[in-house]
């Protein structure tokens, strides 16, 4: 048997969920409702039917597979020398769910060890993730990994620019990293 929530959207209010309105329609057993009239009049009242979307929770991208698959050969030991970044945006948010404010941050780990967690103050462009490299990323790698450490970065428009891609180019060729493509 389906399940289906009866939610009411209102602008400004949060959705609640009506099982009093199925509670009345049960127990009146001595008159009839059509199932299109109900539709029509909870519809007209703002109230709607919504069954979640099943969906998959890993998508096939064939970019990943075929980096996976490249990668799967890799030792523990191999995969313990990467250093792993990325950054994240937390939002904080009151007891009646309103946003109030947020941070975003940049943090790496390799093996089982961190290295630093910066907060990032204002939006991140290219400037400011080649500073997080200069800054953070690389002196964390010397630091967790030692010399020839490996990055893996995804392929965000900042972290392929010419000034990183450029910047980790150089650290590349002067042995202080390898890029993991």
């Amino acid at each position: 048997m389906m399940k289906l929530a009866l939610m009411r959207t209102t602008p400004g209010k949060e959705d609640q969920e009506l099982p009093l309105l199925q509670r009345i329609c049960l127990s009146s057993s001595s008159r009839h409702f059509s199932t299109s009239t109900v539709q029509k009049r909870l519809h007209e009242s703002g109230l709607h039917g919504r069954i979640a979307a099943k969906k998959t929770l890993l998508r096939k991208n064939k970019k990943r597979i075929a980096w996976a698959k490249k990668h799967k050969e890799l030792t523990l030991d191999q995969w313990k020398s990467v250093l792993w970044s990325c950054e994240s945006k937390f939002a904080n948010f009151a007891s009646n769910r309103h946003h109030v404010g947020g941070v975003m941050v940049w943090g790496c780990f390799a093996g089982d060890t961190v290295g630093d967690l910066f907060k990032i103050p204002d939006t991140l462009n290219q400037h400011g993730y080649h500073s997080i490299m200069q800054q953070h990323a690389i002196p964390s790698g010397l630091c967790v990994v030692g010399p020839s450490f490996v990055v893996q970065q995804d392929n965000e428009p900042k972290h392929t620019s010419r000034l990183c891609e450029g910047y980790m180019t150089k650290k590349e060729t002067d042995g202080v990293l390898r890029q993991m493509t």
